[in-house]
């Protein structure tokens, strides 16, 4: 058991590893880039764009970047909001409740429905009852979240006048 245990662990690491260097390259490689955008909100002059791109370190090899990133991220910093001008982690703070809030209803949610249904669905299999919970359940996997909350939200509406 835990050498099973240590094996997920490392491919989890080795996972999120590969998801953060996938992801990080790919914003790299899509045109335009943050200082662009400064520079053209701002209206301010090509010169700038340079002195932006070195104060951010965009204008240093990908790998590099990534090194700088990664090990910003490791001590907490996630770097600046230039919108609100503060760093990151104070916009990000004080959602952090309302998300966790928000994380566990759901989490309690489908512990309560699917777990039942599942059931359900694993005692009456290969019955109508069982392909029926299969595709509710594929359905609202595939489906969208937006959608899906608007379609709860007005059989809410139609269902319990609420």
């Amino acid at each position: 058991m835990g050498a099973y245990l240590v094996r997920r662990f490392l491919l989890m690491v080795l996972t999120l590893f590969g998801m953060s260097v996938l992801i990080f390259v790919m914003l790299r490689l899509v045109p335009g880039n943050i200082a662009d955008i400064l520079v053209d909100a701002s209206g301010s002059d090509p010169k700038e764009k340079a002195k932006i791109a070195r104060e951010l370190g965009i204008d240093r090899p990908i790998a590099e970047q990534y090194v700088s990133w990664i090990s910003g991220l490791s001590r907490g910093d996630l770097g600046f909001a230039y919108v609100s001008e503060r760093p990151a982690i104070e916009e990000i703070a004080p959602r952090i409740p309302v998300t966790a809030k928000l994380a566990t209803l759901a989490l309690v949610f489908s512990i309560l429905i699917g777990l039942p249904l599942g059931v359900i669905s694993a005692v009456r299999r290969n019955t109508f009852l069982d392909y029926l919970l299969r595709v509710i359940s594929l359905s609202g996997l595939s489906m969208p979240s937006f959608w899906l909350g608007l379609l709860v939200l007005m059989g809410f509406v139609q269902v319990l006048g609420w």
